[in-house]
């Protein structure tokens, strides 16, 4: 009599741990572990990460828009090799605090980086980087403020905010930055007890990767679209420290002069045909390697961005392939742990169960032996 019990309640707990994990599945929690100590919050986890993804792209399009203006605008090698400096470091460090994991923890270190850098450019070491064109940077930092600022009174208004906004001030001067490689301290470890104390459940797990791989892609789109731009500042960059301005520009520059000399010799030498003509094939010449040149330029700098690329991406889904595969292995664990757990109380229950059932059975057969004799006393 036993198994068919013991059958019947396995399957019971079977289908009620089902309906548990499921449940998990589809109930993802709104709320990341930052945002449930929070008041006032007036966004998902989903919707904040989204508008901090949107925000880093117009972050890294108004630093590249400012440094190329700043470069157009000046003939100092100097100031043309300091704006290059910073798109291409600044640029990295937003995008590292974006694939934080919890959106209020890389909302508020991206908000630290915004107000170092704009004290930086106002009043500390790189008050002076661009000269003349100083206030280029200091608008743009401005704006970039301002519309941060945007995304954190949809988040939560200033009120609930406001003692945040009093201790990144000081933490800002705590902690500047020192120079254009714009090494800076995070505010992550900060909130790293917080963000430590997490626990995650078999349901939990599952239900938040779908979102998890969707954020994932985010993050992948936005750094594929920004590694061909640094690969290309990087280059030039090299190249202004090398020979004070760009190959290319020294080359076009060669082919101008080789240009202008060849219409002043022509002029003089009108009645020299024969002169004339020797001048005109080394002219050719000359214009021809240079030609070469510069092609040959394009094409080796065109396959070191296309290595650099290749390598980024596989690399990149090398990285996705790990974290996939860490989270089954993860999942795995916990659904093993779940059914032993469920096992071992199972057959408690079952034991229970039978030795409470043998003692009723017991019972009335004590009881019918007395009823019976009571019976025939009476007969």
């Amino acid at each position: 009599m036993r198994m068919p019990v013991f059958k019947l309640y396995f399957s019971v707990t079977l289908l009620s741990l089902s309906l548990y994990f499921f449940s998990g599945c589809t109930a993802v929690s709104t709320e990341s572990t930052l945002m449930k100590d929070l008041e006032g919050v007036k966004m998902t986890s989903t919707e904040l990460r989204i508008r901090l993804n949107e925000f880093g792209k117009y972050f890294a399009g108004t630093i590249e828009e400012t440094a190329d203006e700043i470069i157009k605008g000046t003939d100092n090698v100097e100031v043309k090799r300091n704006a290059l400096e910073w798109k291409i470091n600044v640029i990295p460090q937003a995008l590292a605090s974006l694939v934080i994991m919890d959106p209020v923890a890389a909302g508020t270190d991206f908000y630290a980086l915004c107000l170092q850098m704009d004290h930086f450019f106002r009043l500390g070491n790189g008050k002076n980087l661009f000269e003349e064109q100083q206030q280029l940077a200091l608008n743009a930092n401005e704006n970039i403020l301002n519309e941060f600022r945007k995304v954190a009174d949809d988040f939560r208004d200033y009120k609930d905010r406001d003692e945040i906004e009093r201790f990144l001030a000081v933490w800002v001067i705590q902690n500047p930055i020192k120079n254009l490689k714009f090494n800076r301290k995070s505010t992550l470890d900060l909130m790293a007890q917080a963000l430590g104390s997490e626990e995650y459940g078999l349901g939990s797990t599952v239900g938040s990767m779908a979102e998890g791989i969707h954020d994932l892609r985010r993050q992948v789109t936005i750094y594929t679209d920004f590694l061909p731009k640094h690969v290309k500042w990087q280059l030039e960059y090299e190249l202004y420290n090398l020979m004070g301005d760009s190959t290319f520009e020294n080359t076009f520059n060669n082919i101008d002069r080789v240009v202008y000399s060849t219409e002043r010799i022509t002029k003089v030498l009108e009645e020299s045909p024969e002169l004339l003509k020797e001048l005109q094939k080394s002219t050719m010449a000359e214009v021809n390697k240079q030609l070469l040149i510069t092609l040959s330029t394009l094409a080796n700098e065109r396959a070191i961005v296309l290595d650099a690329i290749t390598a980024e991406r596989v690399a990149i889904m090398q990285d996705i392939y790990q974290q996939r595969i860490e989270t089954l292995d993860r999942i795995d664990t916990l659904a093993q742990s779940t059914i032993n757990q469920s096992t071992l109380f199972a057959g408690d229950v079952i034991d229970k169960i039978f030795w409470r059932l043998l003692i009723v059975l017991g019972i009335v057969f004590i009881g019918g032996i007395i009823a019976i004799k009571l019976y025939r006393r009476k007969t």
